[in-house]
């Protein structure tokens, strides 16, 4: 049975190119999508018009429904390996455009909103290992659930598969918060790695390694246009991701780069947060701290190399970088190119 929508988490919400991801399920089964519609209260016109949204509780209802009516009780690791990147729209195909796999995850970080807000992909490094937490936005810390805890997993690892034309990659480990099912046959043919269950968090344990892979798609023209496009949605979005004291810490960091930078306890100081308070916030607006810093001062960077007015010497100084080698070296991980190179290509 559906539930009752908690008119609290109405703010959060899936794009309707995501909701899609169900009715490619129901074709497989033979099940009419307008009789579904018709069950879960939604109009078909309104997937006339790709970039709407409908909300997350309403999605997730939804994929309950599906679960109840035919029976599938990990529902979630079926739909995450029908996902593509057509089911993330505009996100989805610039990830295809990325550069590598340290490009791609940096995207997921700050645009996966665009498909679904009601979660956040927060990246760790420990040691060589790198950990992708899908972390929930609800309101009071409340668990998105298994079956959406699945489809995330799930859909992680399909994507990655098909985005570096990779059939063998596989996760060191994958953790999931809820208790172990009874058959983790599905589990074990999709991740192909050892499984954590009853964890603290929902997790994937990659190695660093994984974050030189080279795109077969990759498109740096097409990723620009891309970007400004995911840009422009996010703007629309109004999403959580942008709270009001992101200008004010943007604004603080570009500043520092001349001066040398500025600690996360400095930022803190910035943005009229205690060093707890601000852990807490980009926590909760999926944001890492070295990560954000380092997005900023990409940003900048091709900005200023597209501009001829600019020397490589002073494009250095503006970002803070000591030496104009270490800014050359920077420039090229970022982008796969010298600053030189990406200029004559740009320009």
């Amino acid at each position: 049975m559906m539930q009752d929508i908690d008119p609290v988490q109405k703010k959060y919400s899936v794009a309707v190119h995501y909701m899609r991801l169900l009715f490619d399920y129901l074709q497989r089964k033979n099940y009419p999508v307008s009789q579904f519609l018709a069950e879960i209260n939604l109009a078909p016109n309104l997937f006339d018009r790709p970039n709407d949204r409908v909300d997350f509780q309403t999605f997730n209802q939804a994929c309950h429904l599906l679960q109840d009516k035919f029976k599938q009780p990990n529902l979630g690791i079926t739909l995450g390996q029908l996902v593509t990147t057509g089911h993330l729209g505009p996100h989805g195909f610039a990830l295809m455009t990325c550069a590598n796999a340290r490009e791609v995850m940096q995207q997921n970080i700050h645009y996966s909103a665009l498909t679904i807000d009601a979660g956040s992909n927060i990246f760790e490094r420990h040691g060589k290992e790198y950990i992708r937490y899908w972390k929930s936005n609800l309101s009071g810390d409340q668990p998105l659930g298994k079956l959406q805890d699945e489809l995330h997993q799930a859909s992680y690892v399909t994507l990655s598969r098909q985005l570096f034309n990779r059939q063998d990659l596989s996760p060191l480990w994958v953790s999931f918060q809820h208790e172990q099912p009874e058959d983790i046959s599905e589990y074990n043919a999709l991740f192909r790695c050892p499984l954590i269950f009853n964890a603290k968090d929902t997790a994937i344990g990659f190695h660093e390694d994984f974050l030189d892979y080279p795109l077969p798609s990759s498109n740096e023209s097409v990723h620009l246009v891309m970007s400004d496009l995911r840009q422009q949605l996010l703007k629309q979005l109004g999403n959580h991701l942008e709270p009001s004291w992101l200008a004010v810490a943007r604004k603080a960091i570009i500043e520092s780069f001349q001066l040398g930078g500025l600690t996360f306890e400095e930022l803190a100081q910035q943005t009229d947060f205690t060093v707890d308070e601000l852990k807490t916030e980009m926590l909760r607006h999926n944001l890492n701290f070295r990560y954000f810093v380092d997005e900023i001062r990409q940003s900048l960077a091709m900005s200023y190399v597209r501009n001829p007015q600019l020397s490589l010497v002073e494009i250095a100084f503006l970002l803070g970088f000591s030496e104009q080698s270490a800014f050359q070296r920077a420039f090229k991980r970022w982008t796969g190119k010298t600053p030189k190179e990406y200029r004559s290509f740009n320009t």
